[in-house]
């Protein structure tokens, strides 16, 4: 019978750390004052803290980041441009709920849309993106939900381009986690409109409806949303002392608590991978180059690691020279 292969000393360090940043950001976030949350060190890849992270929620305008992101693939593959002029139609203009201020007839670039979408949360604007990519709304969300199947957003299915209620339009916490994840990591350039304070059309000012936004050190994203069904959604991006994080809030009661929720929980995030991930490798006399080796086996789960004889070697002569050295202390 074959014997198994007991978990080096180091993997259980590995797997021991991780618990410690898990444990560091539930008990300085606690529960959330939400239906549904989910925080992650994109840097490392890894899950900070999550509560009901799977609970199928109605995305609301989160819905408008996809938008984006079908938009944006439809311009790298050179179907379009950011500087192309969009004439607006009748269908879009009249779109109902949170509105850019879009008539029929206007004349805009499709940057300029960008604008209206991500900052005023427009959905006239998300109409009128999708009519010029995809031909209709309809033809679009078919694009939408075969790029979040791609993502591997299992929860989630778009019924329309803006978000507004519609029957078996729902997402997850997760899935929005993975989509924005790609999306600012596919499109930097979709920086410059979530971080706009405000934009202007038909003489108009509408300020970006997340809160956040120029009042929270390190932010780079990305969106809020509402609908009754859901309640105050977020999607919550920061980047501090090289590390990011990605923050989705679904389901808070107002838009005050869901302002306050994000920064809780991405000041608990930072917390945890910064000062007690470093308390932690003190406390367990970690040297500085093991430290830095455990950094660097953190990536990703979906990345593969190839296999390699060498690090196993050295391995075994760390070991063999660990236990020289427990030898002659005692």
């Amino acid at each position: 019978m074959p014997m198994r292969r007991l978990p080096s000393p180091f993997r259980i360090l590995v797997f021991f750390l991780l618990c410690c940043l898990l444990c560091a950001v539930a008990a300085q976030a606690g529960p959330i004052n939400a239906k549904s949350a989910i925080l992650m060190d994109v840097t490392t890849g890894r899950i900070l803290y999550e509560q009901r992270a799977d609970m199928k929620i109605p995305p609301a305008s989160l819905t408008k980041v996809i938008s984006m992101y079908v938009a944006m693939n439809a311009i790298s593959a050179r179907k379009t441009d950011y500087n192309k002029v969009v004439k607006v139609s009748a269908n879009a203009a009249r779109t109902g709920g949170s509105r850019f201020g879009l008539r029929a007839g206007d004349k805009l670039t499709l940057d300029k849309l960008f604008y209206g979408m991500a900052v005023a949360s427009g959905n006239d604007a998300s109409v009128a993106v999708a009519e010029h990519v995809a031909g209709s709304s309809a033809a679009f969300v078919t694009r939408m939900n075969a790029l979040a199947r791609r993502l591997g957003m299992k929860n989630t299915r778009f019924v329309n381009v803006h978000g507004l209620p519609a029957k078996g339009q729902v997402t997850t916490a997760r899935d929005m986690l993975k989509m924005a994840r790609a999306y600012q990591a596919h499109y930097p350039i979709a920086r410059r409109y979530h971080l706009a304070r405000s934009v202007t059309h038909n003489g108009h000012r509408e300020p970006n409806h997340n809160p956040l936004v120029g009042s929270y050190q390190g932010l780079d994203g990305l969106k809020t949303g509402w609908v009754t069904a859901a309640g105050y959604n977020i999607i919550a991006t920061a980047r501090r002392n090289g590390h990011k994080l990605i923050a989705v809030i679904l389901g808070a009661p107002n838009t005050g608590v869901r302002a306050a929720e994000a920064r809780r929980l991405l000041n608990a995030g930072f917390a945890a991978v910064s000062k007690k991930k470093s308390s932690a490798i003190a406390e367990l006399g970690v040297s500085q180059k093991q430290a830095a080796q455990l950094k660097k086996s953190a990536v990703p789960a979906q990345k593969k690691v190839k296999k390699s004889k060498a690090p196993a070697r050295k391995s075994a002569a760390a070991d063999k020279r660990q236990s020289t050295r427990k030898k002659s202390k005692h």
